[in-house]
């Protein structure tokens, strides 16, 4: 029950328009969700299905697409998303057929924020470790000069700028073989209402849609997407 409830609520969010978006029942046989959509709703839930579809619909819908397809790859299914009525489909969701791209040593520019742990050696790259959410990335190295600037924000936050080699796995994230590190910033401690009221003092303006776009990536467990 709980795997359907979850995909339940990821097919919510790619429809839209909860108020008017009602489950009925599933269908015998395979899982087959039913599901009916107020007739004052159905063109603004038709518009939003077929942008999921087109890959450009709103951010939290294409997460929630990319959410179902990860189940399924789990689950080692299949879905679509079709009209009852006149059996076209709406959205396909290859889930285990879909073969996600494997990349490793992508060179390119990046950056990783942690708290400094540790730096200090004799070799001339010197390696730095940071502490993020809990676990340790010890792969970056830096000249001297920027370990002794460095050295000065131990157990503080930082963002470290440099080259670097990436690797990304079947399921899309995005992981850092290592980095090569020219530059810095320190970075502040503060929660997203902190930094949101630092931002508005300078005269930028926020609507209600720019802080809800803000929460949701914030709180987007696609994680789902990795990047670097």
């Amino acid at each position: 029950m709980s795997r359907l409830a979850e995909y339940l609520a990821q097919l919510a969010m790619i429809l839209g328009e909860e108020k008017a978006v009602h489950f009925v029942k599933l269908a015998p046989g395979s899982t087959q969700v039913i599901h009916r959509v107020e007739r004052e709703a159905v063109p603004k839930v038709r518009a939003r299905a077929d942008s999921v579809r087109r890959g450009d619909g709103p951010s939290e819908a294409r997460r929630a697409y990319r959410r179902v397809n990860r189940l399924l790859r789990e689950d080692n299914g299949t879905a679509i998303l079709q009209d009852d009525a006149t059996g076209a489909e709406i959205i396909n969701f290859p889930g285990v057929e879909e073969q996600e791209e494997t990349f490793t040593g992508v060179r390119q520019r990046g950056a990783v924020d942690g708290e400094v742990v540790r730096i200090g050696g004799i070799q001339k790259w010197v390696p730095i470790t940071l502490r993020s959410e809990g676990e340790a990335i010890a792969n970056c190295y830096c000249k001297h000069d920027v370990a002794k600037e460095l050295a000065r924000h131990l157990f503080e936050p930082v963002r470290l700028f440099g080259s670097g080699r990436w690797d990304r796995d079947a399921e899309g994230k995005w992981s850092l073989d290592h980095l090569v590190v020219d530059s810095f910033v320190p970075l502040r401690e503060e929660n997203i209402s902190q930094a949101i009221a630092r931002i508005v003092a300078i005269g930028a303006e926020w609507s209600d849609e720019s802080i809800a776009e803000l929460s949701s990536l914030r709180h987007d467990v696609e994680q789902d997407d990795g990047g670097i």
